[in-house]
């Protein structure tokens, strides 16, 4: 029979696991209420979606301008001969010469993801698989995705999503920029790496242009420019995704980066802090600019003192300052929950095939393919997770320093009717 129930029961990971590892061919239908989405599977690959909300950042155009491989004049054109024709997009786009047979298969690769990736966030749901004996998608342009990839990025969205809500709770809100747009620059390829120790060497010898030239301006990734130009204090994060044809992941990613440098506040929000970057303010008072440029001078002594001192041990580093600890601290507590989270989806599919949950945590390594790796059985430090088995429910632990659990999960085994049975082919086309 086919496989069905609840996102509570059996969460969306599992799911994705279970039809990866054994390489099954059929439809799963996710249902919410406000959105039904098609996966197509063949072979425990991912070779289509489609969802009933058709959203901007999952239509293939937008996917194209966004991979900055159509212009979006081009694509206005395209549109107005699909109506005349009522051809495919991705066919008129690749007949007509404005994108070549790979920009379109990427494109669409990353179509499906989308669509995939919003799927993880669901809080409850239904969902329905139907094996079949073949799937037919676009075989020409759709290059297959792995579910082991799927779930990677899908676990790693899951995890930063509640730390990015934390500063962006709603679609609604409203950010305006703190740095005018001609201090912007948009940067094709990151000089990083140029700008380190070079810059660092330039500012203490004078070369440069000073200390005016480091912090005049901002640089700013293309993606990141085209999101920080539409802010103008009026127009919501939903509306920044409309306009730019990006993913709400995306945008909000790029936003809250924008929030810890201090580029943008909540409209409504007091600013606090000067954030023109060097520049003088008409308002400022003459006294309040003199004390800062002292507080700048000063601050500049104790770089060129510091690094100075590292040149002379280079190779004593300083103590991590308190904060920066507690943001490895979170960084590694997000690894060791994702890492679970894989060995829990594992664990699941193990049952579901073999009948038996593993007598040790290696045995899922040693099937074939591999359900994980070896590293994924460990924690951030490298400590491995304690596993039990009890007569109706497996624990997964990551133990802290003292040798308690700081992290647990629990799953009941499924019920012994699960199975898979053959159903007719699923048909799908691509947009």
């Amino acid at each position: 029979m086919a496989l069905s129930g609840t996102l509570k029961d059996f969460a969306l990971p599992d799911i994705f696991q279970l039809i990866g590892m054994q390489r099954k061919t059929g439809l799963l239908t996710l249902e919410n209420e406000r959105e039904t989405v098609s996966v197509v599977f063949e072979q425990g690959m991912v070779v289509h979606a489609d969802s009933t909300v058709r959203r901007l950042d999952d239509l293939l155009g937008n996917v194209l301008v966004r991979q900055r491989t159509l212009r979006r004049d081009a694509l206005e054109d395209a549109l107005a001969k699909q109506k005349v024709s009522m051809q495919r997009l991705g066919f008129i786009l690749t007949n007509q010469g404005y994108i070549s047979r790979d920009d379109l298969k990427a494109a669409l690769s990353e179509q499906v993801q989308q669509i995939v990736f919003r799927v993880f966030r669901w809080k409850s749901g239904r969902y329905h698989f139907d094996p079949a004996a073949g799937a037919d998608y676009d075989r020409e342009n759709m290059s297959p995705v792995s579910t082991d990839h799927i779930l990677m990025e899908g676990i790693r969205r899951v995890d930063e999503w509640p730390i990015i809500e934390k500063r962006i709770p709603s679609l609604d809100f409203v950010f305006r920029p703190l740095v005018p747009k001609d201090q912007i620059r948009i940067e094709e390829s990151s000089t990083e790496e140029a700008g380190g120790l070079e810059a660092s060497l330039d500012l203490l010898s004078g070369k440069g242009g000073g200390a005016a030239t480091l912090i005049s301006e901002v640089v700013l990734s293309p993606l990141e420019g085209t999101i920080y130009k539409l802010l103008d204090g009026k127009r919501s994060v939903a509306a920044v995704m409309e306009l730019t044809g990006l993913s709400d992941f995306d945008v909000c990613r790029a936003l809250f980066d924008f929030v810890d440098r201090k580029l943008v506040v909540a409209a409504g929000q007091e600013q606090t802090k000067s954030v023109s970057l060097g520049l003088p303010q008409a308002d400022v008072p003459v006294q309040g600019e003199t004390a800062g440029k002292i507080a700048l001078v000063a601050v500049l002594v104790l770089a060129a003192s510091g690094f100075l001192i590292a040149l002379g041990t280079p190779f004593r580093v300083p103590p991590r300052p308190s904060f920066m600890r507690e943001e490895a601290a979170t960084i590694a507590r997000s690894r060791d929950v994702a890492r679970m989270q894989r060995v829990v989806a594992a664990l699941r599919s193990y049952y579901l095939t073999f009948g038996v949950y593993p007598g040790s945590l290696d045995d899922l390594v040693n099937t074939t393919p591999p359900l994980v790796t070896a590293e994924d059985l460990t924690d951030a430090s490298g400590q491995p997770f304690r596993y039990e088995t009890q007569a109706d429910r497996v624990t997964l632990q990551a133990l802290g320093p003292s040798g308690s659990p700081y992290l647990s999960i629990s799953r009941e085994i499924l019920p012994d009717d699960v199975s898979f049975a053959p159903t007719p082919s699923v048909r799908s086309s691509s947009r």
